[in-house]
């Protein structure tokens, strides 16, 4: 029974991200982000028990996949065009939002095939894109920092965010991972820098913590792909 769980932990993913997406396309943006952080428990579940289990097959790895595509691409696509559309007075500007649905379907494609991103990504991985963006709609209702919120709903911020998520699923910047080979400073210091800076900004500004948190990762994984090119 155990090669099973894994799978079974799959389609909970998948389940939440149906969930999502009916909640979003409902207007109910912030359990629609409560969906996604649910799915993102369950995607690093199965992929955990399928390693300590010894239950990885071809099926789950599809599987994993196509649960993320709903998750992590659709629901944040839907999120993202209901979020605009409440901000912007051009009818369309919210099918910017589309992009994030088919760069992720992209990137998890290049995911499978690709036999190098195994220390690290090359792109920004879907869940690190959908957190961020689930923090949105969270941030905006909470409005505990109403500049940054204000910030947010200006026209054209969060059509050019979308923009630039898009390209950063797909682009070949390299982006850090923990998968990693040994736990000396000097080869994981990017590793260590974002966690220990994370949990700060986790600690003191809560969910806002987590939309920078994803904003540093981002940052410190352009350094690494340039530090990389160096040597």
């Amino acid at each position: 029974m155990k090669k099973y769980i894994p799978n079974c932990l799959s389609i909970f993913n998948l389940i939440s991200g149906l969930i999502g997406t009916v909640l979003a396309l409902d207007g109910q943006l912030v359990l629609a982000a409560c969906a996604v952080f649910t799915g993102t428990i369950f995607d690093f579940l199965d992929g955990f028990l399928a390693k300590l289990l010894a239950a990885q097959s071809l099926v789950g790895k599809q599987l994993d996949s196509l649960a993320d595509i709903i998750t992590f691409g659709m629901v944040p696509g839907c999120m993202m065009y209901m979020l605009i559309q409440q901000y912007e007075t051009c009818k369309y500007r919210p099918y910017a939002a589309l992009f994030l649905v088919i760069c992720s379907a992209l990137r998890l494609a290049k995911f499978n095939v690709d036999d190098r991103q195994t220390h690290h990504f090359i792109g920004m991985p879907t869940p690190a894109n959908a957190i961020l963006i689930a923090t949105l709609p969270m941030m905006i209702h909470r409005a505990a920092y109403p500049s940054l919120v204000h910030f947010l709903t200006q026209p054209l911020v969060l059509p050019l965010l979308t923009i630039a998520l898009s390209y950063l699923l797909v682009s070949p910047i390299t982006f850090i991972a923990f998968k990693v080979k040994s736990i000396g400073f000097s080869d994981n210091k990017f590793q260590y820098i974002f966690i220990v800076l994370s949990i700060i900004l986790i600690t003191f500004i809560k969910l806002e913590g987590v939309f920078f948190s994803i904003c540093l990762y981002i940052f410190l994984s352009i350094l690494y792909t340039f530090q990389k090119k160096e040597k």
